[in-house]
């Protein structure tokens, strides 16, 4: 044989080899159920394919610790503002101002202060009266306290009616509040204590 005639066989056993495949493959496809194609999906409307944002509830908006805290302190300088004003002339010692304080205080905390028994008598506080002169404090955050607690850093000057500074301390007190919701959620300074420096 030759050898043209050789590939001329070898050319013919393929060409029916892969027929018989082809024929054989489309033989036992033909038993499957067909396949479907599958129904086009209608577009969603712009609407529809923006879900509703998810409605939190009203605690979780709340919970912003910032926001908290810089309530806090603004409630915490408005009290400590109120406990070291002082009109000696009117208060009969300085416990006097921490109970004008109490409407911004838990209504346990507010019962709880008591004024001694005996008036203030320092001679700062004596010369204020004879001068006629009131404290005039000014307060500010102290932030070099834990999450839990706020502190407020008060200092005052004595003065007088006509505007005149009679003394100028180098006294200050560091208020040290703790906090809670009232009732009506509205924040209410539940425990404090203060350090005189």
């Amino acid at each position: 044989m030759s050898r043209s005639t050789i590939v001329g066989i070898i050319l013919a056993v393929l060409i029916l080899g892969g027929a018989a495949g082809a024929f054989a493959y489309v033989a036992v496809s033909s038993n499957e159920p067909a396949a479907q194609e599958p129904e086009p999906t209608p577009e969603p409307s712009p609407s529809a394919s923006q879900p509703e944002p998810a409605e939190e509830p009203e605690e979780e908006q709340d919970d912003d610790p910032l926001a908290d805290r810089e309530a806090m302190e603004e409630l915490g300088m408005e009290v400590a503002a109120i406990m070291t004003t002082w009109d000696p002339n009117e208060d009969f010692n300085q416990t006097a101002a921490e109970m004008r304080a109490a409407d911004l205080m838990t209504e346990e905390l507010a019962e709880s202060i008591t004024a001694p028994e005996r008036p203030t008598t320092g001679a700062e506080w004596l010369e204020a009266a004879e001068a006629g002169a009131t404290s005039q404090p000014t307060v500010k955050p102290n932030r070099a306290t834990s999450d839990e607690v706020v502190s407020i850093e008060a200092t005052w000057v004595w003065v007088t009616e006509d505007g005149d500074v009679i003394s100028n301390p180098t006294e200050r007190r560091l208020f040290f509040f703790n906090f809670e919701e009232g009732n009506d959620g509205e924040l209410l300074v539940s425990d404090y204590s203060y350090d005189t420096a």
